[in-house]
C-alpha cells in the first residue's frame, strides 16, 4: 500500500466533468509519470464539490491549493511547479481561497461560498472518491448499519428516528420516523424500500449529487430503512438523465455486495 506524499482531489460530478475534468485526470496520470512522481501522488475523483460555476475544480492536498476552472494545458504546470518544485501556482487559484494581501492559503472551511455551510448529506461530497468502499468505509461508512443490526431491535431504530426529527426534503416535511411506523405497522408478506431519486422539480440536483459523491450513504439508509420496517427488498428510481449517477450507484452495489453489506445475511 503507497503513502503518498500529496493527494489531488479533481471534481467528477456532472458540472466538472461535462467541463472537461475526465481530460484532466488522464493529464494529471501522464504528467505524474513523466515526472517521476506517480508512486508519490495520488489522484483522486470526487463527487460535487458545490461550487460548479467554477469547474473544473482541482483541490491540491496536504496545501489544500484550491485550483478553479483549470484547463488540461494548466496541469503540466500544476505538476511541474506544485507537485515536483512546491510551489504553488497562485494564477490559477481561485480569489477566495487566498488571503488578502497575502499569499496565505484558506482552508476549504474558510471560503465564503463554505464557511456558513454545515453539510450532513453532502459531507462526503467532494472528499472521497464515490467509486472506492473503502473510502467511505474510512468515514464512518456502514458504521450505523452495523450498529443497527446487531445492537438494536427494528422498533429500537424507528424510535431513533423519530426522536431525531428528521423530515423529508419535499415540501411536505412529513416526519420520517411515522412513515417508517407506517411501513412496519403494515401487515405483508412483501414490503419494498423505495428510494425516489428522480428529482422531477425543476432545476433541482440534490439527488444526484448525493448519488454521484456518495452513493454507499444511500445503500447504508436504504439497508437500515428496510431492517425497521421488515423489508428485505429495494428499488430506486433514477432518471436515464443522470448517467454518472446510474453507473456509480451500480459500482456502489457491487461493492457492497462483494463486501457482504447487501445480500442475504447480512452481518448475520
Amino acid at each position: 500500500m503507497n503513502i503518498y506524499r500529496s493527494q489531488v482531489l479533481v471534481c467528477g460530478g456532472t458540472g466538472c466533468t461535462s467541463s472537461g475534468s475526465a481530460l484532466l485526470i488522464d493529464e494529471f496520470e501522464k504528467q505524474l509519470k513523466e515526472n517521476g512522481l506517480y508512486d508519490e501522488v495520488k489522484v483522486v475523483k470526487t463527487g460535487c464539490f458545490g461550487l460548479c460555476a467554477l469547474g473544473p475544480i482541482v483541490i491540491v492536498y496536504p496545501e489544500g491549493a484550491f485550483y478553479s476552472m483549470v484547463k488540461k494545458e494548466d496541469v503540466k504546470e500544476i505538476v511541474e511547479e506544485h507537485l515536483l518544485k512546491g510551489r504553488i501556482v497562485q494564477r490559477l487559484l481561485y480569489d477566495e481561497s487566498v488571503h488578502e494581501g497575502t499569499d496565505e492559503i484558506k482552508s476549504l472551511n474558510e471560503v465564503d461560498f463554505y464557511k456558513k455551510q454545515h453539510r450532513i448529506t453532502l459531507r462526503n461530497c467532494g472528499v472521497i472518491n464515490p467509486e472506492n468502499i473503502d473510502e467511505y468505509i474510512a468515514r464512518d461508512g456502514y458504521e450505523a448499519l452495523g450498529k443497527a443490526l446487531t445492537e438494536m431491535k427494528p422498533q429500537e431504530v424507528i424510535d431513533t428516528i423519530k426522536d431525531s426529527g428528521l423530515r423529508g426534503r419535499g415540501g411536505g416535511g412529513f416526519p420520517t420516523g411515522l412513515k417508517w411506523q407506517f411501513a412496519a405497522n403494515s401487515v405483508n408478506e412483501q414490503k419494498y424500500v423505495c428510494c425516489n431519486a428522480d428529482e422531477g422539480d425543476p432545476g433541482a440536483f440534490m439527488d444526484r449529487s448525493v448519488l454521484e459523491g456518495d452513493p454507499h450513504a444511500v445503500l447504508e439508509a436504504m439497508a437500515i430503512a428496510g431492517y425497521a420496517i421488515g423489508s428485505n427488498q429495494g428499488y430506486i428510481y433514477i432518471r436515464a438523465e443522470y448517467p454518472i449517477a446510474v453507473q456509480r450507484l451500480n459500482i456502489a452495489i457491487k461493492q457492497a455486495r462483494k463486501y457482504g453489506l447487501l445480500g442475504k445475511n447480512i452481518f448475520d
